[in-house]
């Protein structure tokens, strides 16, 4: 069994594994999930909240697949897939590339260096869907816009789109981490009501294009950033009215910051995501060990440059949360 090629990689520390090579050049059906919750165990494993396996097919595209930290599909990080695009980017010396996974296909481009030293990624995620055929929640009209739902809150407002993951997006005029996370469990123990599950993000505006987002994620619970929870929440900003579609809005979580914005397509909107995609290390890794009950081990180098840049604008990013009176405990 050939070795895994690995990187640990991070999107507003939203941290991802990118495994070299489809999910079946490397284990069979029957060991996938074992070996991905294997990985991605914070104790046992190297811990991430979640694995993409990518086939670079090594013309500018590639095929790629997501799996969260338990193993399930998804069909899309967006923090993570600005990380799968500055690998390819770098790879292939190129300014521009496009990833297919699922039914979608997404532009990932290269942007500006931070003044940090931080390699920044832009990518262009499928068009946003207010009114998506597989519902998001049961028994509603649709658009589903701002609108009380006592089974997801009593108090909180929320708006349902699908980006193309499930999302659920409450504009709040405070934010308590605990109440955040006791909406998304609530949200993924009842099927009734939300019966494919969704990922539950609060958004609280902080000045003029400038919001603060968390987001509770289906299948990983509480993670320092979502990168289709941005998309979403920025659609969602502008079909409230609270921002102009194509303005770029800053946006900080626990993470780090990111940029978003909305350019039309037809008559739908495409949400950009611009962003670090951050190299931590890469690796090699005996597939075997993920199968197995042993410690897992790897030979790998740290990039300590990357790390320390990123360290350097995550402390300015968590010094104006601070300013602005938000202190998530996920930093």
């Amino acid at each position: 069994m050939p070795a895994l090629s690995i990187a640990k990689t991070h999107g507003s520390r939203n941290d991802i594994f990118v495994i070299a090579g489809a999910p079946d050049d490397h284990f069979a059906p029957a060991d996938l999930i074992r070996a991905i919750t294997t990985l991605c165990d914070r104790r046992r494993g190297l811990g991430s909240d979640g694995v993409y396996f990518v086939a670079d097919h090594g013309d500018g595209t590639a095929q790629a697949w997501f799996y969260n930290p338990d193993g399930s599909p998804a069909l899309l990080c967006g923090n993570g897939m600005r990380c799968v695009g500055r690998l390819l980017l770098d790879r292939h010396q190129a300014e521009s590339a496009v990833v297919h996974t699922g039914p979608y296909s997404f532009t990932v481009r290269s942007a500006p260096t931070t003044s940090h030293g931080v390699r920044q990624v832009s990518v262009e995620l499928p068009p946003v869907d207010f009114t998506p055929a597989e519902p998001i929640v049961t028994g509603v009209q649709w658009p589903f816009l701002d609108q009380l739902l006592p089974a997801y809150h009593l108090t909180r407002t929320v708006s349902a789109l699908a980006v193309p993951n499930s999302h659920l997006v409450s504009v709040v005029n405070s934010y308590r981490e605990s109440e955040l996370v006791q909406t998304g469990t609530r949200v993924a123990r009842n099927r009734e009501v939300f019966p494919i599950g969704a990922n539950t993000s609060f958004v609280l505006p902080l000045a003029e294009a400038e919001v603060f987002i968390h987001t509770f994620e289906r299948g990983a619970g509480l993670t320092p950033s979502c990168g289709s929870g941005i998309a979403a929440s920025r659609a969602v900003l502008s079909r409230l009215g609270l921002a102009e579609p194509e303005q770029p809005v800053v946006v900080r979580n626990p993470g780090g910051p990111a940029r978003s914005w909305l350019q039309p397509v037809g008559e739908q909107w495409q949400p950009i995501l611009e962003g670090n995609a951050t190299v931590v290390y890469t690796a090699q890794l005996d597939p075997a060990v993920l199968l197995g009950e042993a410690p897992i081990e790897f030979s790998g180098e740290a990039n300590m440059q990357e790390i320390n840049a990123f360290a350097s604008l995550n402390d300015e990013n968590l010094k104006s949360l601070q300013a602005a009176g938000v202190n998530p405990t996920m930093i």
